[in-house]
């Protein structure tokens, strides 16, 4: 279990040498698996399953994933550079410093998921909700787009949000504390968030740019 901000999160836990070793590149469902190191460029991967698996040092770049089913999973040191991801249902699930680089992220459901110290500079993320808690921690999001997104459940800590773009998304209950929001566009779509005071003035420049506001006069 992990806590961020007010919520808790519930990651996967695995006892050792429990999990069957298995190479990269496999195709279709992965079940108490431990797959370490390996390339599976531009790999497809349609209708399965993967349930409590640890899949480590993997490069998945430019992978194409649809309907694919993640529970009870860990991904660590995983890259998934320009992976294009869509129909996901992710749960009890643990991203670990990968790399998500320009990677699509499609009509995907997130619940008790976590991504730690992880990079989506680039990424898009296209009509993806949150229907359980849903952590970010340390994570770099510069110049990711957000498009349709529903994300009641978000929260959001030590992230480096800059030049991130929001459209036509609802974070209401979403919890964006310990965050420079300075240079976030789309600022209607955080109606409802929750913040800290010294947030303000950087949530204050946000606005004020979305709204193309010019201040002129004196001060004081």
């Amino acid at each position: 279990m992990r806590t961020v901000h007010d919520i808790d999160i519930e990651l996967p836990v695995f006892d050792p040498g429990e999990l069957e070793a298995v190479s990269a590149p496999w195709g279709g469902n992965l079940n108490e698996a431990h797959v370490q190191t390996g390339r599976a460029i531009r790999t497809n991967l349609m209708d399965a399953r993967l349930r409590r698996s640890h899949l480590e040092n993997l490069d998945l770049n430019g992978v194409i994933w649809e309907d694919v089913a993640i529970s009870g999973c860990r991904f660590e040191k995983v890259d998934f550079t320009a992976a294009r991801l869509t129909g996901l249902t992710l749960e009890r699930v643990h991203f670990v410093n990968c790399k998500l680089t320009w990677a699509n992220l499609a009509e995907t459901r997130l619940s008790d998921v976590l991504f730690e110290g992880c990079r989506l500079d680039g990424a898009s993320l296209d009509d993806v909700s949150t229907t359980g808690p849903t952590g970010f921690v340390g994570c770099v999001l510069v110049n990711t787009n957000l498009r349709d997104c529903v994300l009641p459940y978000a929260a959001m800590q030590s992230c480096r949000l800059r030049q991130m773009s929001f459209e036509s998304c609802d974070l209401r209950g979403a919890d964006l504390r310990g965050n420079q929001l300075s240079e976030v566009s789309g600022t209607s779509s955080l109606r409802g968030v929750t913040i800290e005071p010294a947030q303000l003035p950087g949530l204050t420049d946000a606005v004020m740019r979305d709204l193309g506001v010019i201040v002129r006069g004196p001060k004081g």
